[in-house]
């Protein structure tokens, strides 16, 4: 009787069935399309190199508009598929020494993030992008332009700074690869390891980050999961394409092809405000 009620007057909300904290209509269909987009290409640089769907789709999408709990959810529900599919694909590269430490130290610094995050709707969101903007902007630049000397392995003090980091913004933004990568290009791993463990870095958190979420947020999360659900399809075709890629293309080529993406998106949300809104 309550699903009819609601049917029959769809603008009536006092049902306990109803939750008031979202508007009665859903996402529109050139939203789902943006996201859709948005996400499938973070899914194809996924596979392909093993990282970056955050560090894209989450600015691209607060650019577009999305808050950053939204941007959040939506890219983190994406990102299990792709990170527990190619864990398991690489399993034969992953060493328990290799990545007990590093998982457990980003499990310290997410809870800080997710606080992080809890603070944001009440900043005004143009500061939100370019904090965003910001931080990827510097994440992709110490990408780049550092050229470490690869060695056999690091002091924890440098394990400790990078993962707790990275645990950080994946909590504050779902974008920790950045903090990861640089680990494993400091490293004489090969490709292959090197991707094996970003995967399974990030697919450990995973859990944990679903819970400092639901604690955090609650049913506010419902609306970007939904959104999330519906676009899993085509992210999970980009993930497909973007393996097969990884195995086809020059990586190097690749690899920058992808950083001159991340500039333009990083730029591209710090100068939004000014560009869209005026001095």
């Amino acid at each position: 009787m309550v699903a009819l009620e609601i049917i029959i007057h769809p603008h009536r909300t006092h049902s306990p069935f109803v939750n008031q904290a979202f508007p009665p209509m859903p996402y529109t269909t050139q939203e789902i399309l943006l996201v859709a987009v948005v996400m499938t290409f973070g899914s194809i640089l996924q596979g392909a190199i093993g990282f970056a769907s955050g560090l894209m789709g989450v600015p691209m999408l607060v650019l577009c508009g999305f808050s950053l709990i939204e941007a959040t959810v939506i890219n983190f529900i994406s990102t299990t598929v792709q990170n527990f599919t190619g864990a398991f694909q690489l399993r034969a590269h992953i060493e328990a020494q290799d990545v007990t430490w590093p998982a457990i130290l980003r499990c310290v610094g997410l809870p800080l993030g997710t606080i992080a995050l809890a603070a944001t709707p009440g900043l005004d969101q143009d500061l939100v992008k370019q904090i965003i903007g910001v931080v990827l902007l510097v994440s992709v630049l110490a990408l780049v332009s550092l050229r470490v000397t690869p060695r056999e392995r690091l002091g924890f003090g440098w394990v400790g700074l990078t993962f707790i980091s990275s645990g950080f913004l994946m909590g504050f933004a779902s974008i920790g690869g950045a903090p990861m990568v640089m680990y494993v290009n400091s490293l004489t791993w090969s490709a292959a390891k090197s991707r094996a463990f970003l995967f399974f870095c990030s697919a450990a958190i995973m859990p944990l980050m679903a819970l400092a979420l639901t604690w955090q947020f609650g049913a506010q999360l419902l609306k970007p999961a939904f959104m999330a659900a519906i676009i899993l399809p085509p992210c999970l075709l980009g993930l497909w394409l973007g393996l097969t890629l990884g195995h086809r293309l020059d990586k190097d080529r690749f690899r920058r092809l992808s950083y001159g993406l991340l500039l333009v998106v990083a730029i591209a949300a710090i100068l939004s405000p000014v560009v869209f809104n005026g001095p």
